[in-house]
């Protein structure tokens, strides 16, 4: 089973918020998710109290070949070496 890390859309019109979830590649956009390894709000207007990740579950997910999504990898990119810097 092929795995992607991607953002699963919940809220409501005007109001998005988005689970970031380890998702079977062929599930549709919204479908059932594997784990739910964090959210993103874009709502919050500090940027750095956007995203909550699990980080040791990111990590697991990507050392077993879960591939993450465009829009995910850059929130990765940008947000999971801040939490390794604030635990530091």
């Amino acid at each position: 089973m092929a795995v992607r890390i991607r953002m699963k859309k919940m809220g409501r019109r005007k109001r998005p918020f988005f689970r970031i979830c380890a998702i079977d590649i062929r599930a549709p956009r919204d479908g059932r998710e594997i784990e739910v390894l964090g959210t993103y709000d874009p709502m919050i207007r500090e940027t750095d109290r956007r995203v909550s990740l699990n980080d040791e579950r990111v990590r697991y997910w990507l050392s077993v070949g879960a591939l993450p999504s465009d829009k995910v990898a850059v929130l990765l990119k940008k947000y999971l070496g801040k939490a390794e810097t604030a635990k530091a």
